[in-house]
């Protein structure tokens, strides 16, 4: 039983009692000095814990460098996998998050996180990420610190969550309570207990230099003043030989395995067996677990050892590590000290984590600048630029430039570099004066990039790289260079040549490995553009989320702004708009943290194009907002749909506008879109006749194009001015050959608002009468629902998020969107709350 610390436990039991939790997450930060007795505190409270079971991880003050490393024990306990394995299979952080989500759901746990003050970023973020999940989930997390190293973010996301939150601060023992600590250890001295200042490690430490005699190096009960660390020190070099050596050994990281410990430490097993026991005897390791006592004697240990003898030590632990991220987190303390071969297993384990945490890779490879490598220093800069430090990646990377000519692979990283900066002429100038040396797949895919973005420039000619690449035995180019090139002809307003691009570019990724989708990763942006222009969504949207699992699994982080903010665009015709807002979020978040500028407005466009018929005039006013406030993007035509989008909720929202960007041009690959514009610009200003003459130019654009979509677009909207003009046979006509436009181009989410006019337009009623109400009134009952959508159906009527009903029914967020979609649209509703109404309405 711990001494003096009955309230701070009942605290700690009341917070955290063992009942079910209540309608927040519950969330205890138990702070103190070093040595104040914080985990005897955790350990006494979980010795008589009787609730859900415990998950418990210690973070480290020694950096590994490997990411999660300080929620390692939790990990490895509820997705019963070592750390090591798990990011070897290199699993992106939201397909991590969502196991770790899904574990918990299912087996509902305590956690406790130890000396969270040394948690390193990633294992904050994932805590961060489940603290905002819903109430339902039920977190509750014991999180012990040191005194003002709280970990902010996580009392951040606690307080926005609506967590419930408790701070317990432990003081020093009152000097009644530490006499009782020291008559427990059989000493009874009040200098002692002044000396001690109310800090039970300090005053445990002192009890035994007491007990011998001149074993340390301060005289406990003349020397008042001295300080913790003094103690330590002395605690230490009073040791053997052998002892020092395994306690150093334990020093170095709790992953080394304990019947490798003597290995370690350089002594026999027998030896080790004996130094153990000596060291139990003085308190400073537990001999059980093999593990040292406290943190700050483990600490001191580290300190204390030469730095020859620590050398020895992660050398020989790197040994009988048991992969090549726990021989790396072992290695990398060697800094200048590296041979070839250490040096590439800690680039090889960079490389590993690169994929789950950028910040990670930096911290492993930066101790290993003193040693020139090339390779590292590539593999650094790639990691810079994906933490959202693009201008320190370019410098390294022309700096390596000055050493010896630049490979292919730093050419088109540094040419990356540029482009993610907003900086695409500084980026061409580049690619004009590099040498031919350099030529490789990725420098050609780059080139053909900042062609397609600079309007076709001649400039850059990428077609003389590629003749020494010869595409057709490289498929990973060819089907990149494929892609590129149905955009080119896409903005040139060359359809049928798009169209056959496109085709094969489809056909070439399909046969792609993973491996080799990742080589031409950037090119994968471009077919599902054209994908979305061609009105080919339901397979474009497939090719997408392959290309971002594995952008996301292998940390090809510069791509997923792009990629975001394409599916994004895609999902909005296929009503998976839920979904495509969560991916506006995810572009603007990844855009901002991967210094990628121009991804931020163009995300905001695709907010504003999801929200027409699904949103309220105010909310379209904040997502027009929002946009403005993003700025234009520097790529030129990325900045063309910007303003086109922009203009047309302008419009909608009765704000003057600047009608340039809706000029159409020849040829204009968004003249479909432009016709409408004008036609709602005619209408709002009271000119029906001119808006007819506009929505008849869209749907032409339409038909030239074979594109049923935008030909529905058209047709619908030919249909509303018709209606508005009394002419309610015709408008039901149009209305309805929009409705098959829009199931021939598999845009449901379209196909439902015709629909909805067809079914208005069916109903007598004056000029400019339709309502909201009226292709929603089926019931539930003649909808011939599926058991698992009645099911949703229900879930969806109590107000709960598509989050959280895919961890109520164990499905994908995704999964839950299409079976609400298929609900709308099988019952004639338009919204969660009008289903909810609806079943309300049944009973």
């Amino acid at each position: 039983m711990i001494v003096g610390r009955t309230a701070e436990l009942a605290r700690l039991r009341s917070a955290l009692g063992a009942e079910p939790p209540g309608p927040a997450h519950r969330l205890v930060f138990l702070e103190g000095a070093i040595g104040i007795g914080k985990s005897a505190l955790v350990n006494e409270f979980l010795a008589a814990w009787r609730g859900a079971r415990v998950l418990f991880a210690r973070a480290d003050e020694l950096d590994s460098g490997i990411p999660f490393d300080g929620v390692r024990g939790i990990l490895e306990s509820l997705l019963d996998t070592e750390l090591g394995p798990l990011l070897q299979a290199q699993r992106s952080p939201r397909a991590l998050l969502r196991s770790v989500r899904t574990g918990l759901t299912a087996s509902p746990a305590l956690l406790v996180i130890d000396d969270a003050h040394w948690l390193d970023a990633a294992s904050t973020a994932l805590i961060e990420q489940l603290l905002l999940e819903p109430a339902s989930l039920g977190l509750r997390l014991l999180i012990s610190h040191r005194t003002g190293r709280a970990p902010s973010a996580l009392a951040a996301a606690a307080r926005r969550s609506g967590s419930s939150m408790h701070r317990i601060v432990l003081a020093p023992l009152a000097p009644e309570d530490a006499s009782a600590l020291l008559a427990s250890q059989g000493v009874d001295d009040a200098r002692i207990v002044a000396l001690g200042g109310g800090n039970p490690l300090f005053l445990r430490l002192l009890a035994e230099g007491h007990h011998r005699s001149g074993a340390m190096q301060i005289d406990p009960v003349e020397a008042v003043g001295a300080s913790l660390d003094d103690a330590l020190r002395g605690e230490l070099l009073a040791l053997d030989e052998e002892a020092r050596a395994l306690l150093g050994a334990m020093s170095l990281r709790q992953t080394v395995p304990p019947g490798a410990l003597h290995l370690v430490a350089g002594i026999s097993a027998e030896a080790g067996a004996r130094a153990a026991d000596r060291l139990a005897a003085r308190g400073l390791i537990d001999v059980e677990r093999m593990r040292v006592a406290h943190p700050l004697i483990q600490a001191a240990a580290y300190r204390g050892m030469s730095s020859s003898s620590r050398h020895r030590a992660h050398r020989r632990a790197a040994q009988h590590a048991s992969d090549a991220i726990e021989r790396a987190s072992q290695l990398q303390h060697l800094g200048p000290m590296l041979d070839g071969a250490e040096l590439a297993v800690i680039v090889q384990a960079a490389g590993i984590v690169l994929a789950t945490s950028p910040r990670s890779c930096i911290g492993l490879l930066e101790r290993t600048r003193p040693v020139p490598s090339r390779e590292r220093d590539l593999l650094l800069a790639r990691a810079l630029l994906l933490d959202g430090r693009p201008a320190e990646a370019e410098g390294l990377i022309r700096s390596a430039y000055r050493v010896e000519e630049p490979s292919g692979a730093a050419l088109a990283l540094l040419i990356q570099c540029l482009r993610i900066q907003g900086r695409p002429d500084e980026a061409v100038e580049l690619a004009v004066g590099a040498s031919p040396a350099a030529s490789s797949p990725e420098v050609a895919v780059e080139l053909a990039t900042l062609e397609v973005m600079h309007d076709g420039s001649p400039s850059v000619r990428s077609s003389d790289r590629l003749e020494a690449l010869d595409p057709a035995r490289n498929p990973p180019l060819a089907a990149a260079m494929s892609a590129l090139r149905a955009l080119a002809h896409l903005r040139g307003g060359e359809l049928e040549l798009a169209r056959r691009e496109y085709a094969s570019a489809k056909h070439g990724f399909a046969r792609l490995s993973g491996n080799e989708v990742l080589s031409v990763i950037d090119a994968a942006t471009a077919l599902g553009w054209c994908a979305h222009f061609l009105g080919d969504f339901d397979e474009g949207a497939e090719l997408l989320e392959r290309a971002l699992g594995l952008a996301e699994r292998h940390g090809r982080f510069h791509a997923l702004p792009h990629l975001y903010v394409v599916l994004a665009f895609i999902c909005i015709p296929l009503d998976r708009c839920t979904e495509a807002e969560e991916l506006v979020e995810l572009a603007i978040d990844a855009g901002r943290r991967y210094n990628w500028p121009d991804a931020i407005p163009l995300a905001a466009t695709a907010a504003l194009v999801a929200a027409p018929g699904r949103v309220s005039p105010a909310e379209l006013r904040s997502r027009y907002r929002r946009l403005q406030d993003a700025g234009l993007p520097q790529i030129a035509w990325w900045r063309r749909i910007v303003e086109l989008f922009s203009v047309r909720a302008a419009i909608r929202l009765g704000l003057e506008v600047d009608r340039a960007p809706l000029a159409v041009g020849p040829h204009d690959l968004f003249g479909g879109q432009k016709h409408l514009g004008l036609g709602e610009l005619a209408l709002a200003s009271g000119d029906p006749a001119t808006a007819l003459q506009h929505a008849e130019a869209a749907i032409a654009v339409g038909l030239r194009a074979r594109h049923a979509s935008q030909t529905g677009h058209g047709l619908l909207f030919r249909a509303q001015l018709f209606h508005a003009l009394g002419r309610n046979a015709d408008a039901r006509e149009d209305a309805s050959r929009a409705a098959d436009c829009f199931r021939r181009g598999a845009a449901p989410l379209y196909a439902g608002f015709a629909e909805h006019w067809v079914q208005q337009l069916s109903t007598p009623g004056p000029p400019g009468a339709l309502t909201e109400r009226g292709g929603r009134a089926a019931a539930l009952e003649g909808a011939a629902l599926t058991p698992r959508e009645r099911t949703v159906a229900e879930l969806v009527a109590e107000g709960r998020s598509n989050r959280d009903i895919a961890a109520t029914l164990h499905l994908s967020p995704r999964t839950v969107e299409t079976h609400v979609s298929r609900i709308l649209r099988k019952t004639g509703l338009r919204s969660r709350a009008g289903l909810a109404r609806r079943l309300d309405a049944a009973g």
